[in-house]
């Protein structure tokens, strides 16, 4: 079992969730498949998951980055989740990443 640490989900997980969202815009008729819909359940799937990933990534390399600027964080008695907020705010702009 693969867990995704942002979240804790699962794969599984991931695909239920894809299976409701896709089911609700069927319902509503605000879908409609040129590709096979399987295949177009495996990609959201998979997009689902790389995006998890990227900001799993993301939280590690702000995560490093506080981590090496831990000192002056102590000294300055900052809010270590409030400072982790700020960096990754600005590393998913830089980046152009949506969170």
């Amino acid at each position: 079992m693969c867990y995704f640490s942002h979240m804790k989900l699962t794969e599984e997980q991931i695909e239920r969730i894809v299976t409701k969202v896709v089911g609700n815009l069927k319902e509503k008729e605000l879908i409609i498949y040129k590709a096979d819909e399987r295949a177009v359940h495996k990609r959201m799937v998979d997009a689902f998951i790389a995006d998890l990933r990227a900001e799993d990534k993301l939280d590690d390399e702000v995560k490093e980055i506080l981590s090496s600027h831990s000192k002056e964080l102590d000294e300055s008695n900052a809010d270590y989740r409030k400072m982790f907020n700020m960096v990754k705010g600005k590393l998913a702009r830089e980046r152009g990443l949506t969170l």
